[in-house]
């Protein structure tokens, strides 16, 4: 597999974008090597990405950095520990990244802004921008002209919406969980953000609550972030999210099991396994299958 091709230089970035860049003395698997753990960024109420559950997290994006962290502990030779790193807020997390305080975040959705300072792995996820709506309202732009919007501040969603209904009034949140209280508190009405996060939540908003429109308003790929320039951790993710997903394709008990509990048949996705599994072949078949070793 082909790491990505390098960005433009650092410091012109930072300046750019208005984001930290350090310098990385010591790359992530280096790190990883001398302290034996690997610093995920997590956040509450992100599901199916990740949530809190009792001291630790769960959801789709630990099951991707499960598969990276045993692929860390094969490479090194030694146990390696995920140490969760949570954040409040999108730039945050970002900078973390940026800065070295984290090593991985996965349950990214792509944008061409964040690309410029971190390295993308290869996706696992599809998804969209789309929004929670009262019954009767179908979404589009003219149905929400002067409408108030949540969004989860400095996301693509906020982004998005601002772009394609600017006749709306925005409330920007801090983080998922503010968002969702809004919305289940009554501050918001409607709620907008990555499709697969809507409906893995949308129990907040009440069974009568639409998912809308019914096309998106872009789609994004998910996937991970890691430091740029950082080929190590981004070989070693790549490859581990590619076996996980070619195990899924090959009917393997416990990954089906593992990917299905968050979005497959029976989750609160519900998504059909044939639609995943042909998802992870196409994004397989843009690079290479693997084996199953």
């Amino acid at each position: 597999m082909r790491a990505p091709l390098a960005a433009l230089a650092g410091t012109l970035l930072s300046l750019s974008l208005g984001l930290p860049h350090a310098a990385q003395a010591e790359s992530v698997v280096q790190r990883v090597t001398r302290t034996g753990q690997l610093k995920v960024l997590v956040m509450n109420d992100d599901l199916p990405y990740t949530t809190a559950q009792g001291n630790g997290y769960t959801g789709l994006a630990m099951e991707f950095v499960a598969e990276v962290q045993k692929a860390l502990s094969q490479a090194l030779g030694k146990p390696v520990q995920v140490k969760p790193v949570p954040i409040q807020s999108v730039n945050q997390g970002l900078s973390s990244i940026t800065t070295g305080t984290a090593d991985i975040a996965c349950g990214v959705t792509y944008t061409w802004g964040a690309s410029m300072v971190v390295d993308y792995t290869l996706p696992f996820g599809l998804s969209g921008i789309r929004l929670l709506t009262p019954p009767g309202n179908d979404g589009t732009p003219t149905a929400l002209v002067g409408q108030r919007i949540g969004v989860v501040k400095n996301s693509l969603a906020e982004a998005t919406l601002a772009a394609a209904v600017p006749k709306a009034s925005l409330v920007p949140l801090d983080n998922p969980q503010a968002a969702l209280n809004a919305l289940g508190s009554g501050q918001v009405k409607f709620l907008a953000g990555d499709s697969l996060w809507l409906m893995a939540n949308r129990s907040r908003a009440g069974a009568s609550t639409n998912l809308a429109p019914a096309v998106p308003y872009n789609r994004s790929a998910v996937a991970c972030i890691v430091p740029e320039n950082n080929s190590g951790i981004l070989n070693i993710s790549n490859l581990a999210i590619a076996r996980l997903m070619q195990a899924y394709i090959n009917d393997d008990p416990q990954a089906l099991s593992r990917i299905n509990q968050w979005i497959g048949p029976g989750s609160t996705l519900n998504l059909n396994q044939g639609a995943i599994k042909s998802y992870f072949t196409n994004v397989l078949l843009s690079v290479a299958l693997v084996d199953r070793s």
